[in-house]
C-alpha cells in the first residue's frame, strides 16, 4: 500500500504550494480612450433634399460624412460614416414679410463598423445655400428686393399703356394702376422656399465630446 502511494506521488511530481505569480500590464502600454473633443466640426453631405415647400417637423435627415475625423493620428471617424437627425422646424416664406427657415438637429453617428454614437451638436456653415441663424436654424434668402422689382415693373407696363391710351395724364393714371396691380402680387405670392439640395455640405460642431 505504501508502496503504491509513493510511485502515485512520483508520477504527480512536485505539488506547487502557494499563489502562482500575476502578469500586471504596464500602465505605460494601455492607451487612453480616443476622445472627439468638444467643438470638433464634423462635415456632412446629405443623402435626401430637404425644402421648405413640403419639409415637416419630425422628419428625417439624412446624411454622410464627407472628411475623416482624427485624435492623435488615428481615424475616429472614417468617411463614409452616417449622421443621422431630424427636422425640428420647417417654415415658409410669409406672403408680405418674413424669410424661409428650417431647424435641423443632429442626433446620432454610425460608423461602418455598425457603433451608434449620440451625438450632440449645432450647425455651422450649410454649403453657402442658407444663412445660419442661432444654433441649428437656417434661413433662406430675402425677397424683398424681388418684390420691389415686380411693382417697379407693373408700374411701368401701366405708365406706357396709360400714355397709348390718354396721354400725359394717362402716364401718372397708368403708372398707379400698374403700381396697385403690382403690390397685389406681391401681397398673394410667397417668397422663395429654402431648398438644401442633396449633396448639400452642413458643418456639424459637437457641443459635447464624443467618445467612439
Amino acid at each position: 500500500m505504501v508502496t503504491s502511494v509513493l510511485m502515485l506521488l512520483t508520477l504527480l511530481g512536485p505539488m506547487e504550494q502557494g499563489p502562482r505569480e500575476l502578469t500586471v500590464p504596464d500602465e505605460s502600454q494601455i492607451k487612453p480612450p480616443l476622445v472627439v473633443s468638444e467643438g470638433t466640426v464634423i462635415p456632412v453631405s446629405l443623402i435626401n433634399e430637404i425644402s421648405t415647400k413640403n419639409a415637416e417637423a419630425g422628419n428625417g435627415v439624412y446624411a454622410q460624412t464627407i472628411f475623416p475625423v482624427t485624435v492623435n493620428n488615428e481615424i475616429v471617424i472614417p468617411v463614409g460614416s452616417y449622421a443621422r437627425g431630424r427636422i425640428v422646424n420647417a417654415t415658409r416664406p410669409g406672403r408680405v414679410t418674413g424669410k424661409a427657415e428650417l431647424t435641423i438637429n443632429f442626433h446620432t453617428i454610425i460608423l461602418p463598423s455598425g457603433l451608434t454614437l449620440p451625438v450632440f451638436g449645432s450647425l455651422g456653415g450649410v454649403g453657402g445655400v442658407a444663412e445660419r441663424q442661432g444654433e441649428a436654424t437656417v434661413s433662406g434668402d430675402s425677397t424683398k428686393g424681388k418684390d420691389v422689382g415686380t411693382v417697379a415693373t407693373t408700374a411701368g407696363t401701366g405708365a406706357v399703356i396709360g400714355a397709348i391710351s390718354g396721354g400725359g395724364k394717362g402716364v401718372a393714371i397708368g403708372a398707379g394702376a400698374g403700381a396697385a396691380a403690382g403690390i397685389a402680387q406681391v401681397l398673394l405670392s410667397r417668397g422663395e422656399d429654402l431648398t438644401l439640395p442633396r449633396g448639400t455640405t452642413i458643418e456639424v460642431v459637437l457641443d459635447r465630446p464624443l467618445e467612439p
